[in-house]
């Protein structure tokens, strides 16, 4: 099998994994997936909504079918920051791509928005950017972040830098810190890496599931040593890491190598023993609240999910999208990405080639093949940006069809605008929708003072109700379309209203 198909197959897989993922994410029973879905179990795309941006300062986001999440953007932001020589540009990476990521970041954690907002100080750095942040009564330090924020967003890092596993695992490691400080979100995105790393050349007949979690457990302490630390950029990370905490960071780093290495074997009990997935999972930690979101346990969930369904990749995703009760989008997607590097992208149903960027995800999966054959030949080698953002959503002055330039993703055309007025009075949520010339199409929003201004055609849409529709309906009518208050919607309206005689 072609390298190629392999490289697609893994990103557009972990992407499709996210996006069905994520639609279940929330959800704890068959019943409401029923209700919400049509469906008790998922392994389809759906049109759905959900409410962000809390109680009183919220809007509905409409989600269309194969939207992905927050893992799928920043895996994207990750390969864009890779540079020809395959290492990652962590400049780049932590001063443009992750700042500019909040505007349109969807489904996303608190350590990873707080790690995106603190890298804009002055006095961060990427290997620099220790933060405290606030959930609910407790504050949150850097060093305590283990979730899978930095595994959902390195599958491009192996992939550029195929069979080079020290590499790999530098790159990844620095990735990670910058925005997480805890050995389980570091060791799990390493972890993660290597198992692409392993998966890749591995022709789908011949794999054996034993023999691969054999494969990524000897020699686990020399395997996964970090021999690069002594690099200054690293001993100062150490230094700082150390001065406020009761534990050093190798010593925390080796407790949680001991742990996954028990849990690895837990994995191979498990197949060999042909327990239940549920049974795995759960051992796992998958579904315990202290653990659902880690980075070992996701990471190992989708690694066991991998060896179990080696055979019936559909099947293994959609059983990840369909583990109720845990970090769904993510296990899905560590799933996808590994079984779509293990079979190619052939085994993609065309009923998930809807998936939101099916053509970017294929043209950035041809790019970082090209780096890891040192096969690519950049355009122009990126700039380290201080620059101005035309796109800012500080003002509400944008028109469907607007250009429009946002850096880091470039120019891209406004395809959909939307206003919703949330509970907090004087104050609207502005939703702009942009589909970018590199291929990637993003929903930015904003909360801004004031009232909804009302859209360019608001009073023809009007006129023609009292024109066209029954005098008893009018009413209701035009008080949606004053809620509405949308551009996209009203033009739609105005068309079916003219066809009526």
């Amino acid at each position: 099998m072609k390298a190629e198909t392999k490289y697609k197959g893994a990103l557009k897989l972990a992407a499709i994994g996210d996006a069905l993922g994520w639609m279940t994410e929330f959800e704890y029973s068959n019943d409401n997936l029923q209700t919400k879905f049509g469906q008790s179990s998922i392994d389809k795309f759906h049109n759905w909504e959900k409410t962000v941006g809390g109680r009183f300062n919220g809007y509905i986001d409409y989600l269309k079918a194969g939207s992905y999440s927050d893992d799928t953007q920043l895996l994207l932001s990750v390969a864009r920051s890779i540079k020809p020589n395959g290492n990652v540009d962590h400049d780049y990476f932590s001063k443009a791509e992750l700042p500019s990521w909040l505007l349109y970041s969807r489904g996303a954690g608190r350590t990873i928005k707080n790690a995106a907002q603190k890298i804009e100080r002055k006095s961060a750095k990427w290997n620099h950017n220790f933060f405290t942040f606030k959930a609910g009564n407790n504050t949150i330090d850097y060093r305590e972040s283990g979730a899978n924020g930095a595994a959902m967003r390195i599958l491009p890092i192996a992939l550029a830098n195929f069979r080079d596993i020290e590499t790999i695992k530098e790159e990844v490691f620095a990735n990670s810190i910058v925005t997480h400080g805890h050995s389980r979100a570091i060791l799990g995105a390493i972890l993660y890496a290597y198992a692409v790393d392993l998966i890749i050349p591995i022709n789908h007949n011949d794999f054996n599931a034993e023999s691969y979690i054999v494969q990524i457990g000897q020699d686990f302490q020399q395997k996964f040593s970090l021999p690069f630390l002594n690099k200054v950029e690293y001993s100062s990370w150490i230094h700082e890491w150390n001065k406020k905490s009761k534990t050093t960071f190798i010593e925390q780093y080796n407790q949680t190598l001991n742990e996954t290495q028990e849990q690895l074997r837990l994995i191979y009990k498990g197949l060999t023993g042909n327990y239940s997935p549920e049974k795995i999972l759960n051992e796992l930690g998958c579904v315990a609240k202290e653990t659902k979101g880690s980075g070992i346990a996701t990471v190992l969930a989708g690694i066991y999910l991998t060896c179990k369904f080696y055979n019936k990749p559909i099947d293994g995703i959609v059983y990840a999208v369909n583990y109720l009760g845990s970090d769904t989008d993510s296990i899905a997607a560590f799933t996808g990405g590994l079984l779509g590097a293990l079979h190619g992208q052939s085994v993609i149903p065309e009923k998930w080639k809807t998936v939101q960027d099916f053509d970017y995800l294929d043209i950035t999966a041809k790019r970082l093949l090209a780096i890891s054959e040192d096969n690519y030949i950049s355009e122009t080698d990126k700039e380290i940006i201080k620059s101005i953002r035309d796109f800012k959503l500080d003002k509400d002055d944008y028109k469907l069809d607007d250009k429009v330039n946002y850096h880091p993703l470039g120019s891209g055309k406004i395809i959909k605008i939307d206003r919703q007025q949330p509970l907090t009075k004087g104050k609207y949520n502005l939703i702009v929708d942009i589909e970018f010339e590199i291929g990637q199409t993003c929903r930015f929003s904003k909360l801004l003072n004031g009232v909804i201004p009302k859209s360019n055609n608001q009073k023809d849409v009007i006129e023609l109700i009292k024109a066209k529709v029954d005098s008893s309906k009018q009413a209701d009518l035009i008080e949606n379309i004053n809620r509405m208050n949308n551009e996209e919607v009203n033009d739609l309206i105005i068309k079916v209203l003219k066809s009526l005689a």
